[in-house]
């Protein structure tokens, strides 16, 4: 697993999660990863040459699974959460969409995760080390640019090897959940 002061691929953690945010943001909803339950929509869009993104859920449980090609980081959410100008117009400037994003995150009260049947120790007692709150980024939703913030608890693991894993991860807060279970198989990349 990638530390959260590491930079992977030569991108500080928190530009990551800009990218993953994009890549998010710029599925369309009737194929975004982050609205299917069973995985069928894995591979949207997954163009970055060093990571692939899985998506969390919109609240709510998900089981899915997901054939990933050989050689790849991958970066998911435990839970996260973005603010933008367009989304919420009571929010002026940076500062408040910072302080609203980091209020929202400062209501998780559960984390875990298990890779492979090993539970990830310390997410709950050193939480700081896996959370990451992005720059202010440009972005189009739904046609508007807006000016968005981000923040959350990441995981971001190294390339695994070829063969069948399990990642299951559970993020809560005050009023949503996040509980998916990733059962993925690593491939060579003409098997995708």
């Amino acid at each position: 697993m990638f530390h959260r002061d590491s930079n992977p691929y030569a991108l500080q953690y928190s530009e990551w999660t800009v990218l993953w945010w994009k890549w998010l943001l710029s599925i369309p909803k009737k194929t975004n990863p982050a609205l299917d339950t069973t995985g069928r929509y894995c591979h949207k869009s997954q163009t970055n040459q060093n990571a692939w993104f899985l998506a969390g859920t919109r609240g709510g449980p998900a089981e899915r699974r997901c054939k990933i090609p050989y050689g790849k980081a991958i970066l998911f959410p435990v839970i996260t959460s973005e603010f933008s100008f367009s989304q919420d117009p009571n929010l002026n400037t940076e500062e408040q969409l910072i302080r609203a994003v980091e209020q929202d995150i400062d209501t998780v009260n559960r984390l875990m995760v298990v890779v492979d049947g090993i539970t990830l120790e310390g997410l709950d007692v050193f939480r700081d080390n896996f959370r990451v709150r992005s720059q202010p980024f440009d972005f189009k939703i739904e046609g508007v640019n807006t000016r968005i913030v981000s923040d959350g608890y990441w995981i971001f693991l190294k390339p695994p090897n070829i063969c069948p894993h399990t990642i299951y991860f559970v993020g809560r807060n005050v009023d949503f959940f996040n509980e998916v279970r990733y059962k993925i198989s690593v491939t060579s990349v003409e098997q995708i």
